[in-house]
């Protein structure tokens, strides 16, 4: 039964993150500038406490609430953060979204992947 609940937050989860290209759509890629700093949006931490009460059955007054919203608080900001590749690929001048962001993120990942693995 617990497992099942699991199962049912993996949409919730990916519903709580904003995709990578919106939260980056409002900063320049341009060497030497930063990207915005990510927050969790109010809807998102309603959302985060209906998973934690109506999908778990958690009640707000327990501890165990206020662990299951950070949580999933903490997950949704970790979701938002740029993968080394694609920060990489955006230093370089591709427009976080567009096909030649893609391709570099492709091709810097499948370099990188190369690069470790072992030899034997």
């Amino acid at each position: 039964m617990r497992f099942t609940k699991t199962l049912a937050l993996i949409p919730v989860l990916a519903a709580l993150a904003i995709p990578l290209g919106a939260a980056q759509a409002s900063g320049t890629a341009a060497a030497g500038t930063q990207v915005p700093a990510i927050t969790i949006t109010a809807a998102q931490t309603d959302a985060a406490r209906r998973v934690c009460r109506d999908t778990l059955g958690l009640a707000p007054a327990n501890v165990d609430f206020a662990a299951c919203v950070d949580s999933l608080k903490t997950q949704a900001a970790a979701a938002q953060q740029p993968v080394p590749e694609a920060r990489a690929c955006a230093e370089m001048g591709h427009t976080p979204g567009g096909t030649d962001h893609r391709h570099c993120v492709a091709h810097l990942a499948s370099a990188v992947s190369h690069a470790q693995t072992p030899l034997n």
